[in-house]
């Protein structure tokens, strides 16, 4: 009796975890949110990696591609678009940001201008969430659950030459030849029309379905995940990424991605 309750209980777990990674959706939403319940939204869609635009204005990191023309503007801090109401779920979920989600989650971050002094900005909000962070830095690794990108190399240089910094980078299509070590560039993003000239309807044609292929394996065995941006939003891009095994899509339209990623859609 005790073993059957055991079976089933690990039954019910298997069941439980099994729904949670159905739920996650291979979706980088690249749309700047302007408050927390436009990222938990996001978390309700299965979207758990996000990229967003920051400015250090007076003191505080906005979430905006441009100065605003007014000290008055109404501009949401990186805090509370973005790292507090992922740590509410991060505690909430006991460590996990989407349940049951085993993989990191990535906040890509395009700074705008002056990385270094965002950088010690982004450095004293994140020690109120330093446990939800994943990094390694001088030595010193911790396993948490959120991974800080950026994409401009020679931002993260000028950094890390005042600083070793937690940031990783975002690498390109360039860097796929060059077998960069994974822990500091674990993510490669490709733009759609570096790929493909194929527009999204109809079928894609089959010499640049195997090149995709064929990138995406070799991304991944250098151990690193691979983002296509810059895609059209319909179902056929759903079914590429799909069948090509890329990691993920980057999309302002992750609400509508996300739906086509549904089973059944």
């Amino acid at each position: 009796m005790k073993k059957a309750l055991l079976i089933g209980i690990f039954i019910l777990l298997m069941a439980q975890l099994a729904d949670a990674q159905k739920n996650f959706k291979p979706i980088i939403s690249s749309r700047n949110f302007t408050n927390p319940s436009e990222l938990w939204e996001a978390i309700g869609h299965g979207v758990v990696n996000y990229q967003a635009d920051v400015m250090y204005i007076y003191g505080k990191l906005y979430v905006t591609p441009q100065m605003p023309d007014s000290a008055k503007h109404q501009l949401p801090t990186l805090t509370e678009a973005y790292l507090y109401p992922l740590f509410n779920q991060f505690k909430k979920n006991n460590g996990e940001i989407l349940p049951g989600y085993s993989g990191d989650v990535f906040l890509i971050l395009n700074l705008t201008a002056q990385p270094v002094q965002i950088y010690k900005q982004l450095a004293a909000e994140m020690r109120p969430f330093s446990d939800m962070l994943t990094y390694k830095s001088e030595g010193t690794a911790h396993q948490g659950k959120l991974r800080i990108l950026i994409k401009d190399k020679d931002q993260l240089e000028k950094i890390n030459s005042i600083k070793s910094s937690f940031l990783g980078l975002v690498g390109s299509l360039s860097d796929v030849d060059k077998n960069l070590d994974s822990e500091k560039m674990p993510l490669i993003e490709v733009d759609f029309t570096e790929i493909t000239k194929w527009k999204g309807t109809g079928n894609i044609p089959f010499e640049d379905f195997t090149a995709i292929k064929a990138l995406v394996g070799k991304v991944h065995a250098q151990k690193k995940k691979i983002s296509i941006t810059n895609c059209p939003s319909h179902k056929t891009v759903v079914d590429l990424i799909r069948s090509s095994k890329a990691d993920f899509v980057n999309t302002t339209e992750a609400t509508r991605m996300a739906g086509y990623f549904e089973p059944g859609k």
